[in-house]
């Protein structure tokens, strides 16, 4: 049986030398891209950095394979590459741009896929004899990745949640008003990891245009106004003011909020939550997945402490 071939006595290098490449010239274009935002506004904003969210992971992965070209690489094995690249391009977020962790939790899945679709692209990019597919699959990826952009513009989402209650509305009504501190730990696990998560809401009055605020941990608080009243039925509020955590908020903005109660005739209520949001991070179809749980959680946690205090007094 032959002996497999010896490595070569350069390979550790090569591997280290590509990880910190890709990843500096990943920074540097990074850097370029915030400065760029820092002059351009508007739609020329969403034009440089929705698509460089993409572009910029996918470069990663392609300079780093080249660098790895001779190291004969098997996909297996680029797997575990894209790991280690994703894993020091966001240990230099934390330290250079101060990303939270709930920021690095939400961009890792996307950032390891488009690193490892560059590291893919590169091992048939850098391969003998394919310069036609040199010179498509990079202008390929900056339409796609542009299309995304241009053909998916800003819009309001909403997020609808229902539970059921074993009381009537008029249990439920004073505590949709307001409600006193949750004592609750979180459940949900990107709370645990720092999220903001509802802690109390106070009520300025039982009319339109009342104050109202939804106050959460990490002394974040949500400003609110109401807009719709109808006792027993219907409680609809606008977001008067942004939140200040740039973190869990920057991102995206708030809207509108709402609680309708729908009694069911036999004793029970069908209490449901809905907030309306407009998300302003590319891809919009990953981060709204995020987004969509998150809000969840936050509409989960807040019901459920109100079907607690309604049962609790039947």
């Amino acid at each position: 049986m032959d002996e497999p071939p010896p490595l070569p006595p350069n390979r550790l290098f090569q591997i280290f030398l590509g990880l910190l490449v890709a990843n500096a010239i990943g920074g540097a274009l990074l850097f370029g891209v915030t400065q760029l935002l820092a002059f351009y506004k508007g739609r020329a904003e969403s034009i440089i950095a929705y698509p460089s969210f993409v572009l910029i992971p996918v470069v990663v992965g392609l300079i780093a394979a080249w660098f790895w070209r001779r190291l004969n690489r098997s996909i297996a094995w680029s797997a575990l590459d894209a790991l280690w690249l994703s894993l020091v391009g966001l240990a230099a977020a934390a330290l250079v741009l101060r990303e939270g962790v709930v920021c690095l939790v939400i961009v890792f899945p996307a950032l390891y896929v488009f690193i490892y679709a560059g590291l893919l692209l590169g091992r048939l990019w850098f391969r003998p004899n394919d310069n036609k597919l040199r010179l498509t699959i990079f202008p390929l990826l900056a339409l796609l990745a542009l299309g995304e952009a241009a053909y998916h513009p800003e819009k309001q989402a909403v997020v609808i949640d229902e539970i059921l209650v074993h009381a009537p509305p008029e249990k439920i009504w004073p505590h949709v008003l307001a409600f006193s501190e949750i004592p609750d730990p979180p459940a949900y696990w990107i709370f645990r990891l720092g999220l903001p998560y509802p802690t109390q809401t106070t009520n300025g009055g039982d009319f339109v245009g009342a104050d109202r605020q939804c106050k959460f941990s990490n002394g974040v608080i949500i400003k609110e106004k109401v807009a719709e009243f109808v006792p027993r039925e219907k409680l609809t509020f606008d977001v008067a003011e942004q939140p200040a955590d740039p973190e869990a908020y920057g991102h995206l903005t708030l809207h509108r909020g709402q609680f309708v109660l729908r009694d069911n005739g036999d004793g029970t209520t069908t209490l449901i939550g809905s907030s309306w949001y407009t998300l302003h991070v590319r891809p919009r179809w990953y981060f709204d997945l995020w987004t969509h749980d998150m809000t969840r959680a936050v509409h989960l946690r807040v019901m459920n402490h109100i079907r607690r205090l309604a049962e609790a007094e039947k």
